[in-house]
């Protein structure tokens, strides 16, 4: 053989090799469940939503959880149910973001599912039909119940609102992704985001090894994610960090008290999207409900102290971690509309020592703070005679 013909034969077999140990990488990440699937399609009124019949896995960075997640016909993280009620049946529509979608736990761990088990030892004709999506706000939330949700005969809607991000969510000024656009009257009329087709993935992007080492090497080795935006190897937004106002995170301004103005006016839409939930829910026959569900920097103090060593400017006493809270339970309050603070029964749970609620570092509910907040759910909706 010829020295070409062997220099061929080399560059050949080591092509075949970088192929085969692309190839197994790729097979082992997927097997081992390693990069997230994707459940959402996009939406023209709410911008997101959960595609029907989807089914993968989730997980993340940390593999706090590693997850197998069905999405049912109706393009909810649920039991397969009928859209129309059948006879005799009474009906908890749980409605929420991603701490109702649930995604970190087992479906048969998430709230609703507990909730509906905690109902029936009571009354065996009560379904609870979970609808979270996670990156929804209040406004999301509206508009998929005036879209779709009513349609499934609900007795009781059962709003979780969630100050970390909803009050953010709901304003054409701070949110980013799912962008809410009101008319010049302040009527709530879509969501905005990105149309089908637009970002598509090209097939490296489509890899799950891509998409791994793409991950690991942008949260654990930033000095050579640089290197490789600096040789064009690598899109500088790769390198995008959350927005910050400040010196702080955007989302953490929700906590200011008294809220600067673009908060201010983010709370003006918040409450006006509330009194047209309530009215939508009450003219559909339902009644309607409010539980405040709980943040991680709320339920554990060491959390919000590695906030503040993080970022200096949250030791100043600028931030009340009550205040979100407490305007919604307001609300509630001068509408007349029950509400549950899951705050204080949380922090009942830490302190006797129980099994940790919050992850520590995805922030969502454990199995634990899901079956907490089913309990606490359903005593509140049998002390309350909600149903």
């Amino acid at each position: 053989m010829s020295r070409g013909a062997q220099l061929a034969a080399g560059l050949l077999l080591a092509v075949f090799g970088v192929v085969l140990a692309g190839v197994a990488l790729e097979v082992g990440v997927r097997a081992l469940h390693l990069v997230p699937d994707r459940f959402w399609e996009h939406d023209p009124l709410v911008g997101t939503r959960l595609k029907p019949g989807v089914e993968g896995w989730w997980t993340q960075e940390e593999h706090e959880f590693r997850v197998p997640v069905r999405i049912n016909s109706l393009g909810l993280r649920d039991l397969e149910r009928p859209e129309t009620k059948p006879a005799g049946v009474k009906r908890v529509l749980l409605i929420g973001d991603s701490h109702v979608e649930a995604l970190q736990v087992q479906l048969e761990q998430a709230i609703g599912r507990q909730l509906e088990e905690n109902l029936r030892r009571t009354d065996a004709t009560v379904e609870v039909i979970s609808a979270g999506v996670s990156g929804y706000g209040t406004a999301g939330e509206y508009l998929f119940f005036q879209d779709r949700g009513w349609k499934l005969g609900a007795d009781l809607v059962l709003l979780a609102f969630y100050p970390g991000n909803d009050v953010k969510n709901n304003s054409p000024d701070l949110e980013k992704s799912l962008v809410p656009q009101y008319d010049a009257s302040g009527e709530l009329i879509r969501i905005d985001t990105d149309p089908p087709g637009r970002g598509e993935r090209s097939i490296v992007g489509r890899s799950h090894a891509y998409t791994y080492i793409r991950k690991l090497v942008l949260t654990r080795q930033p000095a050579v994610a640089r290197w490789l935006v600096a040789a064009g190897l690598m899109k500088a937004g790769a390198l995008r960090s959350a927005p910050s106002n400040e010196g702080v995170p955007l989302d953490y301004w929700v906590y200011a008290d008294p809220p600067p103005p673009e908060w201010a006016a983010a709370w003006e839409h918040t409450l006006r999207i509330l009194d047209r939930f309530r009215d939508a829910v009450v003219a559909r026959g339902a009644r309607f409900a409010i539980m405040v569900v709980t943040s991680r920097d709320h339920v554990y103090p060491s959390s919000w102290a590695a906030l503040e060593e993080s970022y200096p400017r949250l030791k100043s006493g600028l931030w009340n971690l009550e205040a979100p809270t407490q305007r919604v339970l307001d609300w509630c309050q001068s509408r007349g509309v029950a509400c549950l603070n899951l705050l204080p029964i949380f922090q009942v749970d830490r302190d006797s020592g129980g099994d940790r609620l919050h992850y520590v570092h995805d922030g969502h509910w454990t199995a634990a703070g899901h079956a907490l907040a089913a309990r606490a759910a359903s005593q509140f909706i049998l002390r309350e005679s909600l149903l």
